[in-house]
């Protein structure tokens, strides 16, 4: 049996040893040692032979000759196998745990939503029956009211239609729709005569979808983009009667032959394959706006049929811009970033499906007065984004035009305007060749004004309204353009505190930017700081003003973000010897302006390997002196599964830490070169880079990599 031969195996080996051994141990011995040797051998031999012979009657076989070694070579091979078995299970655990802490700790930001509120009414549109739609029995359509704005249940504004996601539900749309409807009412009341101009508000309708897991399924996709399509023909039926009977304008109001679209998640993916289907109306949606939608590449594909269908409406897509079909179509796409666990933020970027003039994708981080990363969820619900929404919504709302909304390029402008940082925009060409002598100038008597500094180059200039001053209204700072041998500088950086332009003291809110650019020259042979002499000035426009957040985490959501205001401006240094800079002067105004001139601002550019960067850190240096604003530009592998860790560190110059104290923590902004992805950090020495936009299985595009950080 088994059993006996592993107890006869090593009795066996032993005794094949022994006489060799014995043998050779015992040829210097007596005979009767070898006697009494070979006795006990023969007796052992003899019992093992009766041992087989008994094992065989049993019907077992006896050993090989070689059994030790295969028995032994049998269990290295089963010890090998499970030692790898554990260094594969120990690898998985640990890069599983990894993974989690990256994932929840190493690169989430703060949560820091407000939140919003409605009061929501829901009427279905039961007359939206078999008559109009297949799925009458699957899937409904709804009106949504806000209640306290909302007196009527029939449409007659701009039609609206939301599309919820995988799994979404109709009542997603209340947080929008109550915000736009807030922001109209507001906009109304302080300017009632833009309800003339075609500003009358927004109907908002939303699919019930039954919950359908859209992302796992083809044809649900397809059936749901199908019915979208049948609601769109039945909300515009609907207006030709309410149109007339609710009349809130002078002017006459055009019907509408088309239907602002707004998509969640998948719901924007149904909303671009309305578009391939026999039943869509050509010219019936003509803006879409997507929050978090993997345009590009399914979430999950775990079916052949949700890859079919992305293929199809990509295509589609891109052929209709090079074709002309789509010419008249906006679309924007708004994702959430490191926040959202549902969808990778890099699908959201469509800079690769329509041209720019017709598309934007930006995330949430980078939107003004948003200035978060959001998830899947609360990108519909959060009080900020909300809010940008609706502003975004009511300034692009024209009921004049049958297609309800203001021209393409004028729409995508103020979409622009809304939803990328100006300090990425093109900056304004200086306007200073104009002739002496123009209307647009004017004399700057130098005593009205209540102070007047002339300021060196290296010196900025630095006006801090902190204590009360006199009435006189405002203060004027020079700064020299040209020094021997050359220009002090070509651009002109200011930083400013928008207290310092409030009506009250303390009072942030106030918007309108009152500070002056003036392009001035001596009209006089007198010593500049003389009080009766006078120079000639031109006031240059503005150009847009961009917000630095002075946002930490964990700030209070609901309070007003505090933020700087930065101008860059290039100057023409032809005809000019001093760039001025007005600002007010009044009682108890508090705040701060910070201004310099500089060279044209290039970037600080370093390529830099993942190997490198594993085995030590880099020290990166501005090769400019630094002004008001620097930029380094990092050439990195552009992986969305790394995060670069970035530490900050300034040193002050010892002659000024002193004598002045700094009014404010180093604001730092990331950005790329396709304005897809901005981030703030305010007084943060520990910074985790995140790159969004060029993940894996992305179409590649031409346009250059520029990661920067401001």
């Amino acid at each position: 049996m088994p059993g006996k031969h592993s107890d006869a195996s090593p009795l066996h080996c032993t005794l094949s040893v022994m006489p060799a051994t014995h043998s050779n141990a015992a040829s210097g011995n007596s005979s009767s040692t070898s006697s009494v040797y070979s006795t006990r051998l023969t007796a052992r031999l003899a019992a093992t032979a009766q041992q087989n012979a008994a094992d065989t009657s049993h019907g077992s076989e006896p050993l090989p000759a070689n059994a030790k070694q295969t028995m032994c070579s049998k269990i290295h091979r089963h010890i090998r196998s499970r030692i790898g078995t554990l260094c594969l299970l120990l690898a998985t655990v640990v890069v599983g745990l990894t993974t989690a802490h990256s994932y929840f700790h190493g690169q989430s930001d703060t949560p820091n939503c407000g939140m919003s509120y409605s009061r929501p009414r829901y009427i279905e549109q039961t007359e939206f029956g078999r008559s109009w739609t297949r799925y009458s029995a699957k899937y409904k359509l709804y009106l949504y009211r806000e209640g306290g704005f909302d007196v009527h249940d029939q449409p007659f504004r701009i039609p609206v239609l939301f599309v919820p996601g995988n799994a979404g539900s109709h009542k997603q749309v209340r947080s929008i729709a109550a915000a736009s409807s807030s922001a109209f009412v507001k906009m109304v009341g302080e300017s009632p005569h833009l309800v003339d101009e075609g500003c009358v508000g927004y109907d908002f309708f939303t699919v019930g979808l039954n919950e359908e897991l859209t992302a796992l399924h083809g044809y649900s996709i397809l059936e749901q983009a199908d019915f979208v399509n049948d609601a769109i023909r039945y909300i515009l039926s609907l207006y030709p009667k309410t149109r007339a009977k609710h009349q809130l304008s002078q002017t006459k109001m055009a019907l509408p032959t088309s239907v602002v679209v707004v998509g969640h998640s998948m719901g924007g993916v149904v909303a671009r394959t309305a578009f391939t289907l026999p039943n869509h109306i050509v010219g019936s949606i003509h803006a879409i706006f997507t929050l978090s939608t993997p345009h590009n590449n399914p979430t999950a594909s775990l079916e052949r049929h949700v890859e079919d269908v992305y293929n199809t409406i990509n295509q589609f897509w891109r052929r209709g811009f090079r074709n002309g079909t789509l010419d008249d179509v906006s679309l924007v796409s708004i994702a959430g970033g490191n926040l959202d666990s549902m969808i990778n933020s890099d699908y959201a970027f469509v800079g690769d499906l329509a041209p720019s003039r017709n598309a934007l994708s930006v995330l949430s981080s980078g939107i003004n007065d948003v200035w978060l990363s959001l998830d899947h969820q609360s990108i519909l619900w959060c009080a900020q984004m909300a809010h940008k929404f609706s502003a975004m919504m009511v300034r692009i709302m024209d009921a004049r035009q049958p297609t309800q909304l203001v021209p393409l390029d004028e729409r995508m402008a103020v979409m622009r305007e809304l939803l990328y940082p100006s300090i990425d925009g093109e900056v304004s060409e200086g306007v200073m060749d104009k002739p002496m002598g123009s209307e647009s100038y004017r004399y700057v008597r130098l005593a009205d004004n209540d102070e007047v500094k002339l300021h060196p180059v290296d010196v900025r200039a630095l006006a801090d309204y902190s204590q009360t001053r006199s009435r006189k209204a405002r203060a004027l700072h020079l700064l020299p353009l040209h020094k021997e041998g050359g220009y002090n500088g070509q651009v002109v950086q200011v930083l400013y505190d928008p207290q310092l332009f409030a009506d009250q003291p303390f009072d942030a809110s106030q918007t309108n930017v009152q500070l002056a650019l003036l392009s001035c020259n001596r009209n006089s042979t007198h010593n500049i700081a003389d009080a009766d002499v006078n120079v000639l000035c031109t006031t240059l426009s503005i150009p847009k003003v961009t917000k630095l957040p002075l946002k930490r985490d964990g700030d209070d959501p609901n309070l007003p973000v505090h933020s700087l205001h930065y101008i860059e401006y290039p100057l023409s240094l032809d005809q000019y010897e001093y760039v001025g800079i007005e600002v007010p002067a009044k009682p108890g105004i508090q705040g701060f302006l910070q201004a310099s001139l500089t060279d044209q601002p290039q970037a600080t550019e370093k390529t830099i390997g993942n190997t490198q960067l594993l085995v030590q850190p880099l020290t990166i240096v501005p090769d400019q002196k630094l002004g008001v604003r620097s930029r380094i530009k990092l050439n990195v592998p552009e992986d969305p599964f790394i995060v670069y860790r970035t530490k900050l560190v300034l040193r002050r110059n010892p002659a000024t830490a002193l004598s002045q104290e700094a009014k404010f923590g180093p604001v730092v902004r990331q950005s790329d070169g396709r304005r897809f992805e901005s981030k703030f950090w305010y007084d943060q020495r520990t910074l985790d880079l995140a790159i969004h936009g060029r993940g894996a299985y992305l179409p590649t595009d031409s346009e250059p990599s520029n990661k920067t950080v401001s």
